[in-house]
């Protein structure tokens, strides 16, 4: 709904006494056939075909739409074998306009392109409230991008398969949200969704009690929490955040007893990508330990868990007798940082990482047990990053940066409780290759190698380890760390491990664009948390979106039949209220700070203002209240120089009316009513969305009346 102007001879004006504003900042590029973004909610990962470049890889430099200085990134990584440059830019905003410039070394930009990343709060086109029960919840209907169906557990309620229901919940249609729900119990899976299926989101739920017995106290292999396993990577676009994840119903074994075998967290088989774990606690107190907590397969392969342009971070992950987190496969452009890691034998995985890039970075490790029936100064301990490279794939580039490595004590155990090695491979035959290591704590329990099993193309320097690096890291500080007070192991899953001024590895980190920009000091400390910065946060309630006053724009329904003023659409802003093609009140009237355009009203049936320019695809929601199920005529107050103008009105995301024309009424400022008689309406609550179909038009007022 943007003020809109066209060639010269053609014009929108404001009404009279509007002042005309400036206006708004141009849309971003269209992409050139061989560059593409793809975003996430604080990421993206961006793609050059064909570049000309060499194993130096491509500049990148992005800024915001509408700021003037351009902010550099990581140069992406040139792959030879695809003839690729791909990367990724992180400490992104969510819901934001971005630009990026692309060039060879040296040389002028050469491609640009623009993209938006994820916005936090999704559009709802109705919420289904679910009460407690011991049936599988099974969804088979979900909504588009215009408006998601919520799924949301009643107030108390808990579903409960009490080990008879092989799932509690099953998700078999895209655009859904499911919220709020206690799970238990269930036989298999907590929630299993369909690989044929994209863009759902799994939030703010408590899942425990799942799993069945393989021998004993330990259960099959692979029953998890949340799960999808797909025959082909169709699965995509799946959000899980703020879910709390605990005490499977079996567990699994460590490796006093063999490979670990037992429930996951979170498990995707050969599914698709562009995904995003964060903010989730997922842990076992009761000792029932997992498997891995987040992984999948194949991992032997060029599609694995989580395949492409995903992320992982901000969780709080304890208790597996494997991996953390095993991002192994493809790994192209997956993101993996700022989560907090314990009581596991190896935090992150990535063998095999056979596209590339993976970045894992800012990620801390406190505690590692590999042996469950030895004393602990006796155990073998394992490595921060399992980084072999599998023979007979292409061997991608892997990021390391700013992690730390804990080393808890206790007393009567000789040796610290934490990580044993820093980066190594999985054999002699799968080496560390192409991997990148910076400004990394590599403190290990003993005084062993940082590095095993290295193979070529390696790029170690500016870590501070303990030890014996076992490799080549030019720069990098033999020491100890020391932490300021509060700060280290102790602070457990606290956020804070801070180095003491004057530590090894205080201010001798090196800068790393995108990554570090926001330092302190003389340089960016080593480790992943720079002094004088806030308490690193984990789990839930981190990254919560600050709650919307959303409902009714005057506190109660519009009652209808009546009249509604087409300014006063409901409270909660894009994607919720209204959606808009451009940011920002173009009109600058009444609603300044929301993102529709809206002027002084100039029309003789009176309103104070007037929603301006009516785009295609654009929309306005009403909460109203309707007084009883019946016929009702439906209009609106528009005006349009256009004949060919369109709209349409839902009820709760149907679509009641069709497509009603709106007819060129002779100027701007000449308004009349264009309607549909008869239209079936629902009694009581419930959200009115007006559309728009094609642009443009004016709109005054809503008028609903009862059909006679």
């Amino acid at each position: 709904m943007r003020l809109l102007f066209v060639a010269a001879a053609i014009a929108f004006p404001l009404a009279a006494s509007a002042r005309k504003p400036a206006p708004p900042p141009p849309p971003p590029p269209p992409p050139t056939s061989d560059v593409r973004a793809v975003p996430t909610y604080e990421s993206v990962g961006i793609y050059w075909s064909a570049p000309g470049a060499s194993t130096s890889g491509c500049e990148v430099k992005y800024r915001k739409q509408g700021d003037v200085t351009w902010r550099d990134g990581l140069a992406l990584w040139y792959d030879g074998e695809g003839n690729e440059c791909r990367g990724s830019i992180v400490h992104l905003t969510p819901g934001t306009d971005y630009e990026v410039q692309l060039n060879l070394p040296g040389q002028a930009p050469a491609r640009t392109l623009g993209f938006r990343t994820w916005r936090d709060a999704l559009p709802t086109a109705r919420t289904v409230t679910v009460s407690g029960g011991s049936q599988t919840l099974s969804i088979t209907e979900g909504g588009s991008a215009d408006g998601y169906v919520v799924y949301q557990a009643a107030p108390g309620s808990v579903l409960d398969a009490a080990n008879v229901a092989t799932y509690n919940v099953s998700i078999n249609a895209s655009y859904v949200i499911l919220r709020g729900f206690t799970l238990k119990g269930a036989r298999q899976d907590a929630i299993r969704i369909s690989p044929n299926v994209t863009d759902v989101v799994i939030e703010d739920n408590d899942i425990s009690g799942w799993g069945r017995q393989r021998t004993g106290s330990l259960g099959v292999d692979g029953d998890s929490a949340i799960r999808a396993i797909c025959a082909i990577p169709t699965l995509q676009r799946v959000t899980i955040q703020r879910n709390r994840i605990h005490d499977p119903r079996y567990g699994a074994n460590s490796w006093s007893d063999g490979h670990p075998q037992g429930p996951q967290g979170v498990k995707f088989d050969q599914c698709g990508g562009n995904h995003v774990i964060r903010y989730n606690e997922i842990t076992s107190p009761s000792g029932r330990y997992y498997n891995d907590i987040l992984g999948g397969a194949e991992n032997f392969s060029t599609v694995g868990f989580p395949n492409s342009d995903s992320d992982i971070y901000g969780n709080n992950l304890q208790h597996a007798w494997d991996d953390a987190i095993e991002a192994e496969g493809a790994n192209r452009n997956v993101r993996i940082w700022g989560n907090y890691i314990d009581n596991t034998a190896v935090a992150v995985g990535t063998t095999t990482t056979s596209v590339g890039p993976v970045y894992i970075f800012r990620n801390v490790w406190n505690r590692s047990r590999f042996y469950e029936k030895v004393p602990l100064d006796q155990d073998a301990r394992n490595v921060f990053s399992k980084s072999g490279s599998y023979p007979g794939y292409t061997y991608g580039r892997r990021y390391l940066f700013h992690n730390t490595l804990l080393q808890a004590t206790q007393a009567g155990v000789l040796n610290g409780l934490g990580g044993g090695h820093g980066l190594g491979g999985t054999g002699s035959t799968q080496p560390v290759n192409n991997t990148v290591s910076r400004n990394n704590i590599f403190h290990l329990w003993k005084p062993t190698s940082v590095f095993y099993q290295i193979g070529s193309g390696n790029d170690f320097g500016y870590d501070l380890y303990n030890g014996t690096l076992g490799a080549s890291d030019s720069g990098a500080v033999n020491g100890i760390p020391i932490y300021a007070a509060g700060n280290g192991w102790t602070s457990e899953a606290g956020g804070m491990y801070q180095l003491a001024a004057g530590s090894p590895g205080y201010d001798q980190g090196v800068r790393i664009p995108n990554f570090n920009d926001a330092f302190n000091g003389a340089a960016p400390d080593m480790g992943a948390h720079e002094s004088g910065t806030a308490a690193m946060r984990f789990g839930l309630g981190v990254g919560v979106p600050p709650p919307v006053a959303s409902g009714p724009f005057g506190g109660a329904p519009a009652a209808l039949p009546g009249i509604i003023e087409a300014e006063n659409f409901d409270r909660g802003g894009e994607g919720v209220a209204y959606h808009d093609n451009v940011k920002g009140n173009a009109g600058g009237q009444y609603r300044t700070s929301e993102d529709v355009d809206i002027i002084a009203s100039v029309d003789s049936a009176g309103g104070g203002y007037v929603v301006n320019n009516f785009e295609t695809g654009e929309w306005l929601a009403y909460t109203v209240n309707v007084a009883s199920t019946n016929f009702y005529d439906i209009a609106l107050r528009v005006s349009s120089s256009f004949a060919n103008s369109a709209f349409h009105v839902e009820i709760d995301g149907v679509d009641v009316t069709g497509r009603i024309a709106v007819p060129s009424t002779g100027g701007w400022n000449a308004f009349q009513w264009a309607g549909k008689a008869a239209v079936a309406l629902p009694g009581g609550t419930h959200v009115l969305r007006v559309v728009s179909d094609q642009q443009y038009f004016n709109f005054n007022q809503l008028r609903v009346t009862a059909t006679q």
